[in-house]
């Protein structure tokens, strides 16, 4: 759970704005130093190379990095592979990372001086990513020079629907959002967005006017179906220059409701917090795989394996993703994805109208989950089926229910079943979110 947060949500409006500004005042410098200013130059110098220096780039990037494992990570150091043959190291499994974090820490860094997200990903499985605060702007600059392919600048106003908490679960009333000055950010929950209160959220679009809107997909077309049942746009009103999603799928009628309802062009990003492999899209709505940021390579089954290029402190080295995807033909510049597939979830629906997506924050803090996966048969009742491991109790199942009751309400019960494995659908494909209603 967030620290703090049960005091945070007791705080009138106005304090609740303070402390989401302090918290990203605290992490501005963090986020936006000397290596974010370097690295944006380096990406956008990148995008002017043809495709065989972005591959020859990659390629010498890939043996420093594979030779750096084998001297500095315990878990690649005992593997003994060939630095200067890829294919011959094991495909690296998540089960694997998650049994066994700290052989994949490199020996030159104190895991105190390193920096920590956690990701429990489509299949509800936590796992600790560490990385240093350089990679960090690293990461940040990756985020900000997809942003300029859509023609939005560093630090231009942003709308952000996406799994901020930074709006109590029981609120009845907006604002639903709050106002990062620091960032120029407008942290729009995505958990309130009933058919109530989406003419509210349409309503602070138009009096913030954001330069761009950033969400998950799932999020921002409810945004945008609204803002067509009122018939759309102003005409001479405001409108953002892109749209941003993330996270989720983003699935052909979402896109193109959102890119009616707004007015603009839709740009997706796949990425993950295990930082191995970026694919964005660009203006000319081609999905590009950025060899600068890491190795891609696909199974017979479209499967993805990525080898991030830029995280030392934790490289993950051919590191099975679970997603799928089939690859384009082009042959200019950064590598072409025809399709992304994976990642697409249900909602869960609550008695009071609201439809809530990307559920998977209720485990990234809890230890002894394997899989996960919510079940909801009824309005008032979400099932969570948990495979369990070593160090899971009630202390974890409490987590859980509060996590849930945080985003989801009161009025949602949370059962708990556990089984010893999770079923697959069709091709082997896993569902995190399963609907029965």
């Amino acid at each position: 759970m967030i620290a703090g947060k049960g005091i945070y949500d007791r705080l009138p409006v106005a304090l609740q704005t303070v402390a989401v500004n302090w918290r990203s005042w605290r992490g501005f410098r963090v986020k936006y130093g000397g290596v974010f200013r370097e690295r944006l130059a380096w990406l956008e110098a990148n995008e002017k190379k043809s495709r065989d220096q972005l591959l020859e780039e990659q390629a010498r990037a890939l043996r420093s990095l594979l030779e750096y494992a084998c001297w500095h990570v315990p878990y690649y150091r005992r593997l003994n592979a060939p630095p200067d043959d890829l294919k011959a190291w094991p495909i690296l499994e998540k089960a694997t990372v998650v049994a066994n974090p700290k052989d994949f820490l490199s020996d030159e860094f104190s895991p105190s001086e390193l920096m920590e997200i956690r990701t429990s990903g489509t299949t509800g499985t936590p796992l600790r990513v560490r990385f240093t605060a350089e990679y960090h702007q690293t990461e940040m600059a990756f985020r900000w020079r997809h942003k300029a392919w859509g023609g939005v600048p560093f630090l231009s106003r942003g709308a952000y629907v996406a799994g901020h908490p930074v709006v109590p679960s029981d609120q009845q009333r907006p604002p639903f959002w709050r106002w990062d000055a620091v960032e120029q950010r407008l942290l729009m929950s995505s958990y309130h967005l009933t058919e109530a209160n989406l003419p509210y959220y349409v309503e602070a679009l138009q009096r913030y006017r954001p330069d761009f809107v950033h969400g998950y997909p799932s999020s921002v077309y409810l945004v945008a179906r609204e803002i067509l049942r009122q018939g759309g746009l102003p005409a001479g009103g405001w409108r953002p220059k892109a749209v941003f999603t993330a996270s989720e799928t983003l699935l052909d009628f979402q896109r193109a409701t959102i890119e009616q309802a707004f007015g603009v062009k839709v740009f997706n990003w796949y990425g993950q917090t295990e930082f191995t492999v970026n694919i964005v899209e660009d203006a000319q709505g081609k999905l590009r795989q950025r060899t600068d940021y890491g190795v891609l390579e696909l199974l017979e089954d479209g499967t993805m394996v990525g080898t991030g290029l830029n995280n030392r402190a934790m490289p993950l080295i051919r590191y099975r993703m679970g997603d799928r995807a089939v690859a384009g033909k082009d042959t200019d510049g950064f590598p072409v994805i025809e399709r992304l597939e994976g990642r697409v979830e249900d909602y869960v629906r609550t008695p009071d109208g609201r439809m809530v997506g990307r559920l998977d924050h209720l485990f990234k803090d809890v230890q002894g989950v394997r899989e996960a996966q919510i079940l909801q048969r009824r309005l008032d009742e979400i099932v969570c089926r948990i495979v369990r491991t070593d160090g899971y109790g009630p202390e974890q199942e409490a987590v859980v229910r509060a996590e849930a009751r945080q985003r989801l309400g009161p009025q949602v019960t949370v059962r708990f079943e556990y089984v010893d494995r999770i079923e697959r659908g069709p091709g082997g494909k896993f569902r995190f979110i399963v609907t029965e209603l």
